[in-house]
């Protein structure tokens, strides 16, 4: 048996696929041209592989698709830890741990990943931070460090904000998280923190002991001069014995007498 096929209705499914095709193609190429960059972002576009100079603001852009290409870079501040070895002054080891923070220059953003690329804290802070500590910490001794490792903190901080080029890296800030010596530094550190806080607390109880002893010698000064003022005034006066005797008198007569005993108080005076 025979079986005729109607080709007339093939030409319609070809463009029927044709066009579905194009459609999608058109679909892709629209959604592809648009894109967005948020408010904590900057944009760097690449013609070609070429990357402009300026930065994309946030915002709805349009790009040409299959030929531009956009990198979308976080300008929030940026945040790491680290952990360096360094030498003091006096050739101590030290294992420190520090968090820097900074800002990236919006504007300077492609710039920055044009000339250095996107591993830039890796290729250009680190070696800054580890050169600034090495720096810092060989101008101190170890104690000086233990005793005030703010000053070596400012140092370092003050050097990276003189020295990181400041057309990409702006408010950088430096914190020494632990800095850790050799054991047997250690120990001998706390023995001698141990030393003065008891020496100090003996200098306290040898101030102590004086100021009671300079007190007890001034009291002592006083009543004697306080003495020394009364005889004086009694041998003056002879009758202010019998006044001192009035003062001290509880009103009471004795209530026995001895033989010619007189009052000891001359009530006719």
């Amino acid at each position: 048996m025979e079986v005729n096929i109607d080709n007339r209705n093939k030409p319609s499914v070809v463009r029927i696929v044709t066009w579905t095709i194009v459609v999608m193609l058109l679909v892709i190429v629209a959604m592809s041209s648009f894109y967005t960059i948020r408010s904590t972002e900057r944009g760097v576009l690449s013609t070609f592989g070429k990357i402009s100079d300026s930065a994309i603001d946030a915002g709805l852009h349009v790009k040409i698709p299959f030929i531009q290409s956009v990198k979308k870079v976080n300008i929030q501040q940026k945040k790491f830890d680290g952990k360096e070895n360094s030498y003091t002054r006096d050739v101590q080891t030290s294992e420190v741990e520090y968090t820097i923070n900074y800002d990236l220059v919006r504007e300077n953003v492609p710039r920055l990943i044009k000339n250095v690329g996107e591993d830039y804290h890796n290729r250009i802070v680190v070696p800054f931070v580890r050169s600034a500590m090495k720096q810092s910490f060989g101008n101190f001794a170890a104690t000086e460090i233990v005793e005030n490792r703010d000053a070596v903190r400012r140092e370092i901080e003050e050097t990276l904000r003189r020295t990181l080029d400041s057309n990409y890296f702006r408010n950088i800030q430096f914190q020494l998280v632990n800095i850790d010596f050799d054991d047997d530094f250690e120990t001998t550190i706390k023995e001698k923190q141990v030393a003065e806080q008891n020496a100090l607390k003996a200098k306290n109880v040898t101030i102590q002991v004086e100021e009671l002893a300079k007190q007890t010698k001034i009291k002592a000064e006083a009543e004697a001069e306080a003495m020394r003022i009364k005889a004086n005034a009694l041998e003056r006066n002879p009758k202010l014995v019998s006044y001192e005797a009035v003062q001290k008198w509880d009103g009471k007569l004795p209530e026995y007498m001895l033989g010619n005993s007189v009052p000891f108080i001359d009530l006719k005076q």
